[in-house]
């Protein structure tokens, strides 16, 4: 963005600084809303909390957001708190007011929107709050709010767990909250529970690491979520999914807590669409992308002849996913479609980018037409590589697939007008998720491929 005399300044206070996320999320809405603000981070040592918050004050900067281990110190600095700040005894917003700075708390309603837009409500449930720190102590207060009918806080130290309960039940004059020891979760009688997972525990780069072990109490799991967002899939997360339950990380409750910071500040509305549109840009902040180079576009495009010719001519490894997946399941694309559908396909292609994350370097791997239709594929092909989207005309693609038969998809009565709806649904995924569009119409496969190779070069370089 462009600083001049009539940049606003928003800021971030805290110790430490140096790897907040904050930044991405707020230099990111403030350019596609077109706002002439810069948001920055102040190192705030422990002792100068107070003189912190009146020199923005008197700097004229617009909002600030509050970090550990600011975030209870800073409200013996404030005009006045909001009922939820009050009540968590937390700040980690300033919104500046004649006189000062008033404080709120957008965890808990960060969070809140960030289950809401996976479809979870509490009302009614039965919670487990797994930890029994500050961020437990937001996420309690959001359940109580919210109306779950029973909540237990499991933690080792339960006297910690205990005080927090006691504080809620007070607040809201119920006694639906209850402390537990962490091993005494067999003791719950209800048989299906929605968990919070508020500990530090399987952070990066201690991944293998998880509160629970027991897969026994995975079973009983219908939705787990991580307040954890790096790896992008905590071991927690990985043994509810294997339990058959749904699992979410932390990083739309970042997201969405910043968000809500932001529309305070600026008296606004952010849309789902932007919101989407910063997501991405921090899952790439904490995710970048590898040195693979990953092709995708429709089928026909010629994902696998431009693949051999990037191998053949600059060194890299060359992968199928679709072969792959063959070679996984011992069964063809076509059999997997005809047995389970294609539901079942798109899981498997999920999995198999997991796997591919963790053991691909150097390689250009060609994928399946329908791969980035999944939005948590897009986002882990992204992170798996380079994208970049073979954009081939219709009537190109028809030539080259008119008569083949193992296209599971256009085995049907029109299948040229089955290529035409399916473009037409695909290419803003396509685009979506790409970070090169290149035109193949008309073009040879070699050159392509050095346009592909001089492209992804030039995008490692500015990373």
């Amino acid at each position: 963005m462009k600083i001049d005399g009539r940049t606003g300044l928003l800021g971030l206070m805290g110790n430490p600084v140096e790897h907040t996320l904050s930044p991405v999320i707020h230099n990111t809405l403030s350019e596609i809303l077109h706002k002439n603000l810069a948001y920055v981070p102040f190192h705030v040592e422990n002792g100068n909390v107070a003189d912190a918050v009146r020199g923005a004050y008197a700097l004229n900067i617009q909002g600030m957001n509050v970090t550990v281990p600011h975030k209870e110190r800073v409200m013996e600095s404030l005009v006045s708190v909001d009922s939820v700040a009050e009540a968590i005894q937390a700040v980690n917003t300033l919104v500046r007011v004649p006189g000062g700075f008033c404080g709120y708390n957008t965890d808990m309603p960060g969070l809140l929107r960030a289950i809401q837009s996976e479809g979870v409500e509490l009302a009614g449930k039965t919670v487990l709050i797994l930890g029994a720190g500050g961020a437990s102590k937001a996420v309690a207060y959001m359940c109580m709010q919210e109306r779950a009918e029973k909540i237990y806080m499991l933690n080792r130290t339960v006297e910690k767990a205990q005080e927090i309960a006691d504080s809620m039940n007070r607040i809201f004059q119920e006694e639906r909250m209850h402390a537990m020891a962490l091993d005494a979760w067999k003791e719950i009688p209800e048989e299906s529970w929605i968990v919070f997972q508020c500990t530090s525990v399987g952070l990066s780069p201690n991944v293998d690491a998880v509160v629970l072990e027991d897969r026994e109490f995975y079973q009983r799991v219908t939705v787990g979520i991580d307040l954890i967002y790096n790896p992008a899939q905590t071991k927690f997360m990985r043994l509810v999914y294997e339990a058959g339950g749904r699992a979410f990380n932390g990083l739309k409750m970042l997201l969405y807590q910043g968000i809500i910071a932001y529309e305070l500040w600026n008296d606004l509305a952010v849309t789902d669409e932007q919101a989407e549109i910063v997501y991405d840009r921090l899952y790439e902040a904490i995710h970048p992308s590898g040195d693979n180079i990953v092709l995708i576009g429709f089928m026909g495009s010629g994902k696998t002849t431009i693949g051999h010719e990037l191998e053949r001519g600059y060194g890299y490894s060359f992968l199928d996913t679709d072969v792959y997946i063959e070679k996984r399941e011992e069964c063809s694309i076509s059999d997997i479609f005809e047995k389970h559908g294609e539901a079942y396909f798109r899981k498997l292609e999920t999995e198999v980018l997991n796997e591919l994350i963790r053991t691909m370097t150097h390689t250009v791997i060609s994928t399946g037409g329908g791969m980035p239709l999944r939005r948590e594929n897009a986002r882990l092909l992204r992170e798996l590589g380079q994208v970049v989207y073979l954009k081939t005309g219709e009537e190109e693609i028809w030539d080259r697939l008119k008569g083949c038969t193992d296209r599971p998809l256009l085995n049907c009565d029109d299948p040229k007008g089955k290529i035409h709806t399916l473009l037409e649904e695909r290419n803003s995924r396509y685009t979506g998720t790409a970070h090169s569009v290149i035109n193949t119409d008309g073009k040879a496969p070699e050159d392509i491929a050095e346009e592909i190779h001089r492209m992804t070069e030039k995008e490692r370089q500015v990373q």
